[in-house]
């Protein structure tokens, strides 16, 4: 004869006392998200200033299971809330209970002395969420972004070209430690639209070129530039880590349809970070969670079978099986026992049922077996010797599988659903609607201290400039200049003592520094369309574009090439008030006295990059 005896409904139990080590599947997720929203703006020299930032925290607890069987019951989720300047405030979709503690029961094994958050009952395909605002003093920034231009203005109603290098970094201070590896993306927009960053102003905008120390750039035709350009990028699979930070160098194209001549800082676009690492700087997090789950144990007995030793009806077998009833979580029974207890007829009528008055023989117990979701599973039948009627019993412990469980602490920029991400960097350049005067100096060794110099100015803006346009440069001591000349003459406005022999317009002893005398010309309106190369050629110069001036630059003494590398130009619509020079390397000799400038020059890698140097003036 065979009875089942009992059958209970039991809750199983899982714990987990580490953030880390668990599962990236779930399907309990407890995860832990600081966002930062960010918003920064670039001066029209590039460099980069943060306008606002919030960082907030998301805790969300979130059941995937499919079916309601994959319920679970009992939650409990230990946290850590610091450097916080709100509680955990709900967000409860589903209007689920919950409580809030600053102690946990013992049997959940969670970390002490921090906050506790219990949910009786959390279905399958529901979470609740808490929200934290972090106090964004404590945590900073952690990234560092830095953009330079190749140029600090660009002439308006002409096509131009600048280059924009960008720069990224970790901020160790603001990172979990200094091992913090983050993840970057970055997407790019030109924009000649005022809702997104940009100035109707913009009637040509484009990327031509866009060359990554690390990632992949990919250009394409984004939506706020209304044309077909590449007016987008996407910079993807940037890895900053103590070993290597990131740089890009893009070149841009663009043509601005502004008339006034005094400059204005025009926004062109917006660059959108993504970014995330592990951790957190704050301190909050997740440090352990419980929760159990549903299976059902029977225990089945069956007897009495006679003894063919005693001829006595006393012999009996028990067992128990358990089934997974979830349809999504394993379970690891961490300990099944079945047992049959002595209890009389007057016990049962009294109600009074001890069931641990054990029959010697009859207890067993069984440990680490693992559940897979759906699966019975049975113990082995076994046999005891009792001479009266026995209750079977059976009870197990049970808890989640740490492979279903994700446990995450992460910081990452805060969502939008306009670009994807909340921290965003305006982009703006100076433009000139005017005129745009740059200006090169080129120092050319000739040997025995003789140098020629050559001081080019071009007019790279949209329209002529004033007259006149005042040229200066400075002679160290120990030097003098000789072989003046100005090409084209013409554009010479004023002669030193209106002697036409004589090829400047004027000089001024000085007695401080380093230098002796400072020489300047005066020279006619330079007209627009100069190519900006820091070069001359004979249709700029016939156009009145560009000039040159020249003289032979004669000295001794010790001589350090920054000497005669300053030269200064009428400021109102310039790009700088000095340049720094072009050196063209000659064969032949150099005086000992001038070892300095050889020096120089051959300490440098890459002769043809310091042959090529320059700034443009204010």
């Amino acid at each position: 004869m065979k009875r089942t005896i009992f059958l209970l409904i039991l809750v199983g139990l899982f714990s987990l006392t580490a953030v880390f080590g668990w599962g990236n599947n779930g399907p309990l997720f407890v995860t832990y998200h600081e966002k930062y929203n960010i918003t920064a703006n670039t001066t029209g020299e590039g460099v980069i200033y943060i306008k606002n930032i919030t960082v907030t925290g998301y805790l969300v607890i979130n059941n995937t299971g499919d079916t309601a069987n994959d319920t679970l019951l009992d939650v409990w989720v230990a946290i850590n809330v610091s450097n916080n300047v709100s509680g955990l405030e709900p967000i409860n979709p589903y209007n689920l209970n919950y409580s809030i503690y600053n102690k946990a029961p013992s049997y959940t094994g969670l970390p002490s002395n921090l906050t506790y958050i219990h949910i009786p009952t959390l279905p399958n395909n529901t979470y609740l969420e808490f929200k934290i605002n972090i106090n964004e003093s404590k945590v900073g920034v952690p990234l560092i972004i830095k953009e330079s231009y190749n140029t600090l203005k660009i002439p308006a109603r002409k096509i131009v070209n600048w280059t924009v290098t960008l720069n990224i970094s970790r901020n160790i201070s603001a990172l979990p430690n200094t091992n913090t590896v983050v993840y970057v993306n970055i997407t790019k927009y030109l924009s000649n639209s005022s809702n997104y960053y940009g100035d109707s102003n913009w009637s040509f905008l484009n990327i031509t070129n866009a060359t990554p120390s690390q990632g992949t750039v990919v250009l394409w035709n984004g939506p706020y530039f209304t044309g077909n350009t590449n007016d987008s990028l996407n910079w993807t699979g940037i890895i900053l880590n103590s070993t290597q930070n990131a740089t890009i160098n893009i070149t841009i194209q663009g043509n601005y349809t502004y008339a006034n001549r005094t400059d204005i800082l025009a926004q062109y676009g917006f660059a959108v970070i993504f970014f995330k690492y592990n951790g957190t700087k704050s301190g909050t997090g997740v440090y352990g969670a419980y929760a159990s789950g549903l299976i059902s144990i029977s225990a089945f007995k069956e007897g009495p079978i006679k003894n063919i030793t005693s001829g006595v009806y006393n012999i009996w077998y028990e067992q128990a099986n358990v089934t997974n009833k979830a349809t999504k979580y394993y379970f690891n029974i961490t300990k099944l026992t079945i047992w049959a207890a002595n209890i009389s007829t007057l016990d049962l009528a009294n109600n009074s049922i001890n069931p641990f008055n054990i029959i010697p023989g009859s207890e067993h117990s069984i440990s680490s077996i693992l559940l897979s979701p759906r699966e019975i599973w049975n113990t082995s039948k076994y046999e005891f010797i009792f001479n009266d009627v026995p209750v079977v019993w059976a009870n197990c412990s049970f808890r989640v599988v740490n492979s279903n469980i994700t446990v995450l602490n992460e910081s990452d920029n805060e969502y939008s659903p306009k670009f994807g991400s909340s921290y965003i960097i305006v982009e703006k350049i100076y433009v000139i609607g005017s005129y745009l005067l740059k200006v090169t100096k080129h120092v050319i060794p000739e040997g025995n201290g003789t140098y020629d110099v050559y001081i080019v100015v071009e007019n790279i803006g949209s329209q002529k400039t004033p007259d006149y346009v005042y040229v200066y440069d400075m002679i160290p001591y120990n030097f003098t200049i000789s072989d003046i000349w100005v090409n084209q003459s013409s554009m010479l406005a004023q002669h030193y003592n209106n002697n036409l022999s004589i090829n400047y317009t004027g000089f001024t002893v000085v007695s401080t520094g380093i230098y002796n005398v400072s020489y300047y010309w005066a020279l006619h309106s330079l007209y627009p369309g100069a190519n900006g190369d820091g070069y001359w050629n004979a249709t700029e110069i016939q156009n009145n574009q560009t000039v040159v001036i020249h003289y032979t630059l004669t000295g001794t003494g010790t001589f350090y090439p920054s000497y005669v590398f300053i030269v200064g130009i009428d400021p109102r619509n310039s790009l700088l008030p000095t340049t720094s020079p072009k050196i063209t390397a000659v064969s032949g000799a150099i005086e000992n006295n001038y070892e300095p400038l050889l020096a120089l020059l051959t300490t440098i890698v890459g002769l043809g990059t310091i042959l090529r140097l320059k700034k443009y003036a204010l």
